[in-house]
């Protein structure tokens, strides 16, 4: 999930996804491509002013930290993450896991694997993990880059039902430390109907290990509630 978006009730609340974490740019070193560099280990700690997930507060719009971690090798990675939550039912915090194959094909950069999202202090009798699939596709154009995302569930948050989540996104570089981005997104509930989110925002990369970003997002489903209404976030990522 982005660390733009996250629902309130228990029966409509979505799952986090890891792409959900805030999309702050880092620079990144890319080795030569003649080097084996064998095992890559990335970790990440974010504190944000929300949690938002596809557009909807996780936290009743209260602050939250993120923490994971991820090993990459030979285009395969495993994930692992964990973040503070709020449904208003005792859950009290996600652990998310994923797995993934990151093939590079003419230019055109691939994400193809699953995400499992685990709720820790569920109330008795309630089973809300969710396994998504997702495929994503990236695309550099100069200084901007723009992808395609598709999530699959076949019970969506414990609501015995198919869910798919399509997402289209944008980001471009100003400086090497400086971006602009934005999203749009549309979430088909089977037998829900659909669910507009976006979000646009600026990152300031103040170092390759920390940035600071600072977004607007919003749904088409005020009515839901307060958690479903426009959020100005702010979030600090520190990467190593």
């Amino acid at each position: 999930m982005t660390i733009v978006g996250l629902f309130s009730s228990t029966a409509e609340a979505s799952p986090p996804d890891t792409s959900s974490m805030p999309q702050l740019a880092l620079p990144q070193a890319t080795p030569p491509e003649d080097v084996a560099t064998g095992p890559v280990f990335t970790f990440t700690a974010t504190g944000a002013s929300d949690y938002i997930f596809r557009g909807v507060s996780q936290t009743e719009n209260a602050a939250a930290v993120f923490g994971s971690g991820r090993v990459s090798y030979d285009n395969f990675y495993v994930g692992v993450g964990a973040e503070n939550v709020n449904f208003h039912n005792g859950t009290t915090a996600e652990y998310d896991l994923s797995v993934g194959w990151t093939p590079v094909v003419d230019g055109f950069r691939f994400d193809i694997g699953a995400i499992r999202y685990g709720y820790i202090d569920q109330p008795t009798h309630t089973y809300i993990d969710t396994v998504e699939f997702k495929g994503v596709v990236l695309h550099d154009f100069g200084p901007a880059t723009f992808s395609a995302a598709v999530f699959y569930s076949e019970n969506y948050f414990g609501a015995h039902r198919n869910d798919v989540y399509v997402e289209e996104r944008g980001v471009y570089r100003i400086t090497p430390k400086l971006s602009i981005s934005g999203a749009v997104g549309e979430r088909q509930g089977q037998g829900q109907g659909t669910q507009l989110n976006w979000n646009a925002g600026a990152a300031y990369a103040f170092t390759k290990h920390i940035a600071l970003d600072l977004r607007y997002a919003d749904t088409d489903e005020h009515d839901l509630g307060r958690t479903y209404g426009a959020h100005c976030t702010a979030a600090i990522k520190a990467s190593f």
